[in-house]
C-alpha cells in the first residue's frame, strides 16, 4: 500500500469515518510494510489499539508497573480519608438541620401566640387638643382643595374648548 493512502486511511479514521475493512487494511498495512518516520507513532499507536498480542512486552516496563501500582494504593487511601471526613460534615448537617427545624418551630409559635396583636386595627389618636385649632386648620385644607379642583376644571374646560375647534376645522377641511 502507498504511504498516500495509509495517510489518507489514517485521517478518515482519525476523523471516525472508516468501515471495518478499512481498519483492517490499515493494521496489515502497518504489520507488513514499513513507513516513514513521521508515521512511526501512529503505527505504534494503531498496532496497539487493534493487535495487542503483536506488541512487543518491552514496551511496558516493569517500572511503570511499579508506579501505576503506588498510584492505586496512594489513591484508595485518598478515598478512604476522604469517606471519613464526610462522615464528620455529615453529622454537622444533620446537628445543622435539627438546629434550623428548632428555630422554625419556635419562630412559628412565636407568630401564632402573637396573632392577636398585629390582627387589630390601631386605635386613631387626636393630633389636636383644641377643637378650634383643628377646626381652622380643616377649613384651610378645604379651600386648598377647592382652589385646586378649580383650577383643574378650568384647564379641562378650556382644553375642550381648544379639542372642539380643532374638530370643527378637520370637519370643514373634511367637507372641502
Amino acid at each position: 500500500m502507498k504511504v498516500e493512502e495509509i495517510e489518507r486511511l489514517l485521517a478518515e479514521f482519525y476523523n471516525g469515518n472508516t468501515d471495518e475493512q478499512e481498519e483492517e487494511l490499515l493494521k496489515e498495512a502497518f504489520k507488513t510494510e514499513e513507513v516513514p518516520g513521521y508515521l512511526q507513532k501512529d503505527k505504534k499507536l494503531f498496532l496497539c489499539l487493534f493487535s495487542p498480542e503483536d506488541v512487543e512486552e518491552d514496551s511496558v516496563s516493569g517500572e511503570l508497573e511499579d508506579k501505576l501500582s503506588r498510584l492505586i494504593e496512594r489513591k484508595a487511601e485518598e478515598e478512604q480519608s476522604f469517606f471519613r471526613r464526610n462522615k464528620a460534615r455529615r453529622n454537622w448537617r444533620w446537628i445543622g438541620g435539627v438546629a434550623a427545624t428548632v428555630m422554625l418551630l419556635l419562630g412559628v409559635g412565636y407568630a401564632i401566640s402573637n396573632r392577636g396583636e398585629y390582627m387589630r386595627p390601631p386605635t386613631p389618636q387626636d393630633t389636636f387638643s383644641d377643637p378650634e385649632a383643628a377646626y381652622k386648620v380643616l377649613q384651610a385644607t378645604l379651600i386648598e382643595v377647592s382652589t385646586n379642583l378649580n383650577k383643574g376644571i378650568k384647564q379641562v374646560e378650556a382644553t375642550q374648548k381648544d379639542v372642539s375647534m380643532a374638530n370643527q376645522e378637520v370637519r370643514n377641511e373634511i367637507q372641502r
